[in-house]
């Protein structure tokens, strides 16, 4: 049962016939139009085995299955509808039965005295012998499944000369297209909610002291529901008709199904994949879904329900729960004793297993475990498992959306259980976290590790620290702190706030520039960044989305300074405008930047990495989209600017009046595009000052809120109250204090934890003893 790799035991326990009696049977059959399809001779007739044997020719059901919910898998040796393959069902019988050539390319690694025979006919005997194996089943490490060719119409007379096989693609089972031989709520996805998975993730541990109120939500994302989509039709496809089979092309892109299930045997492990030369079409026969899906929905259904056996000593004692544990003991041995996969499977090919009292017993153990908002989803899927009862009249697609809502409430379960358990923990989780973090980023820098990176970028911030000494802070009487004064601990302290802010807004080149959207999942993959000191593994995504949310800021102050500079060109071409008429308002200021914003949809701060549309390494795509967003921008820039100098956009109207739009002449146009072709670009000298410019005044805000420490962060009210004014800013900054303050605060919440975590490692190495030292 826990092992999905192996394919559950034939249910046909007959005792295999004696070669006589065989050989009887295979004559009596040689009659009926489906024989057996002819075979060739493998190519490497040694290849291993492991296939179990087929069913006999009898057929196992009883023939009135025209109104079964679950109809048995056609065996390949019964007498199945007439495959695709063969278009005219009426003269079947006449023709000669289609062929399956192995792949002429497939080498012989163990020749033998009769692999230099010549070839010829197997006899009834040995074509029944090779249909008890899998056709030349790969091995698990081989990179494909084998390849059979197969001729859909054989000509009455002649021999076969088989044309030249074309060069088949390479073969990935792990493809999209390829539905999963698993359901994607497994015990392998769950288990990332169990608690002792929660407790040992630094990550997640690290993000619960950046959001009090992180939960685990399902995801929902097209990938994944495209996938789950394939499943599902696969199941249901496989219930219906018994087909397992998934065509491509040459180019290996999805194509039609051809059904190959009566020409190639059902694999019990290793997918078969088989060309068609009059269709140049290739088709997977993929092993049965359905015993996979049933061992591993019951397994997940014990997992679910049983969440106390994962409790480790360390956290609770597990003797306070023994009532409960022994209580879903209970429930889970009753689950055993009515949900036999064995059984069940058995009794689908027999079309007599009928889901609803098993889904009733379902129902009602979920309802002992789950949260009461929950009941209504249970009903519903016990509701549909009744209708697939005989005279209910359910079709088998509500027996496959029974079991597909059975194992969506399960995840949502699971969801519930571990936010309830980390819900519970939190206190402790957040008051080790200090200690638990540093545990575990000693232990992953193994022995060969170092903090070459860490070094290096705490000694380049105390140079700049060294360089200019004087800041200004409200917390100090005389308002301004002097570094040169501090102590080791604090210039250590100091200098990790300066580097933090220089990752922010001037990152590591190798850094990805479009950050991944934190929020899509609950806590990112611990993922260190190239360039970047090794003690922010933690703290990648959320560097990432600062330094975004900077660039946007900086692009943003750019575009601003040019319509300032518009705003106050020469006039003298415009009658009856004065210069002393032109005035640039708050309000003009914070009305054209939501529009900067809304125009660019995106990252503006890409601006500065495609701004240099020369460059030949930047995509085409990215060149064409980066530039049709500047161009829309200065436009707009130009034409506020033109009202602006015209001075409509201060005369007051009354409601009715049709606003009127001041289009900005050709001078002006050339002018903004000039400006924005010779500075929008990567180091640019005007967007480096105006970069660093807001860096200083991010730095001079979070030096005022994280310094001098305390022991827990303050609130974000008590951090605005410590930041500096607006009117502090420097001139034209104004319009961006309140993206300034967040990045401030955002920074300064950061710093506040890797310092509580960090420092004591800072103060162990002595990092900034080696400057000091050289500078004395």
């Amino acid at each position: 049962m826990g092992d999905l790799g192996h394919p559950l035991q034939e249910l046909n326990c007959r005792k295999r016939k004696a070669d006589t009696d065989e050989d009887a049977q295979i004559s009596q059959s040689s009659q009926s139009p489906s024989d057996p399809i002819l075979v060739d001779r493998p190519s490497s007739p040694h290849l291993p085995s492991h296939a179990p044997r087929q069913p006999p020719s009898s057929p196992w059901l009883s023939t009135d299955t025209a109104h079964a919910v679950w109809p048995s898998e056609h065996s390949p040796t019964d007498s199945p509808p007439v495959s695709p393959l063969n278009t005219d069902p009426v003269h079947a019988r006449f023709h000669k039965r289609p062929r399956i050539d192995t792949h002429p390319h497939i080498p012989d690694r163990h020749p033998s005295s009769r692999a230099s025979l010549p070839p010829h006919s197997p006899t009834r005997r040995s074509r029944r012998r090779h249909e008890h194996r899998e056709l030349l089943s790969p091995s698990p490490s081989s990179p494909h499944p084998p390849v059979l060719r197969i001729e859909p119409h054989l000509p009455s007379t002649g021999n076969i000369h088989p044309a030249l096989q074309p060069p088949f693609p390479h073969i990935d089972l792990s493809s999209p297209h390829i539905p999963s031989l698993h359901p994607l709520i497994n015990r392998q996805t769950l288990k990332e909610l169990d608690l002792s998975a929660i407790l040992r993730n630094p990550q997640l541990r690290h993000d619960l002291l950046f959001d009090a109120g992180l939960q685990f939500r399902p995801t929902s994302g097209r990938k994944k529901r495209e996938l789950s989509e394939r499943y599902w039709r696969a199941v249901a496809q496989e219930l219906e008709n018994g087909c397992t089979c998934i065509s491509f092309d040459m180019e290996w892109r999805p194509s039609d199904c051809l059904c190959v299930c009566r020409r190639v045997p059902l694999p019990s492990q290793n997918p078969v994949l088989t060309y068609s030369t009059s269709r140049r079409v290739l088709t997977l026969r993929m092993p049965s879904r359905i015993p996979l899906l049933l061992a591993e929905f019951l397994e997940v259904l014990l997992f679910v329900i049983q969440p106390l056996t994962s409790i480790s000593d360390t956290y609770a004692n597990p003797s306070t729960f023994q009532a409960q544990i022994e209580r879903h003991a209970a429930q889970a041995a009753h689950l055993r004793s009515v949900f036999d996969p064995d059984l069940i499977h058995q009794e689908l090919q027999h079309s007599l297993f009928d889901p609803s009292g098993l889904f009733v017993v379902i129902g009602q153990t979920l309802k002992s475990h789950c949260a009461p908002m929950r009941d209504r989803a249970v009903d519903a899927m016990v509701d549909v498992a009744k209708a697939c009862a005989p005279g209910g009249g359910g079709s088998k697609a509500d027996a496959v959306k029974a079991v597909r809502m059975c194992l969506d409430i399960l995840e949502l379960m699971k969801l519930d259980i571990a936010n309830h358990q980390l819900q519970t923990l939190r206190p402790f989780l957040i008051d080790s976290s200090g200690q638990y973090e540093l545990k575990a980023f000693k232990s992953r820098r193994g022995l060969s590790s170092s903090l070459d990176v860490t070094r290096e970028w705490i000694k380049s911030s105390h140079r700049q620290l060294l360089a200019s000494p004087t800041f200004a802070h409200p917390s100090f009487p005389s308002g301004s702190l002097n570094y040169g004064s501090l102590s080791h601990t604090q210039k250590t302290y100091v200098s990790v706030l300066k580097g933090l802010t220089d990752l922010v807004f001037n990152p590591p080149s190798t850094a990805p520039s479009t950050p991944q959207n934190s929020s899509s999942t609950p806590f990112q993959a611990m993922c260190p960044l190239p360039l970047y000191p090794e003690t922010t593994y933690l703290d990648s995504a959320r560097l990432l989305v600062l330094a975004a949310d900077a660039a946007d800021t900086a692009a943003v102050y750019m575009f601003l300074l040019l319509y300032r500079q518009l705003v106050f060109s020469d006039t003298g071409d415009l009658p009856g405008v004065a210069p002393d008429q032109s005035r640039v308002s708050d309000a003009e200021l914070l009305k054209l930047k939501k529009e900067i914003r809304d125009i660019s949809s995106s990252h503006l701060g890409q601006c500065f990495k495609y701004g240099n549309l020369e460059q030949s390494s930047i995509p085409d795509v990215d060149r064409e989209k980066w530039s049709k967003t500047r161009q829309d921008i200065v436009l707009q820039v130009a034409l506020r600017a033109k009202e602006a100098q015209i001075g409509s956009s201060s005369r007051p109207r009354s409601s009715m009046d049709t606003p009127h739009f001041h289009a900005p002449d050709e001078r002006m146009l050339k002018l903004a595009e000039r400006w924005s072709e010779t500075h929008v670009r990567p180091n640019s000298a005007l967007g480096t000052m105006l970069n660093n410019r807001i860096r200083d005044a991010v730095f001079n805000q979070v030096l005022a809120v994280a310094y001098p420490p305390r022991d827990s962060f303050p609130p974000h009210t008590k951090a605005a109250e410590n930041a500096p004014a607006p009117s502090s800013l420097a001139s034209g900054m104004e319009p961006l204090a309140d993206e300034i303050r967040s990045l401030a605060e955002r920074l300064a919440r950061l710093a506040h934890i890797h310092l509580g975590v960090y420092l004591p490692l800072y103060e162990q190495e002595d990092i900034l003893s080696a400057i000091t030292t050289a500078s004395a």
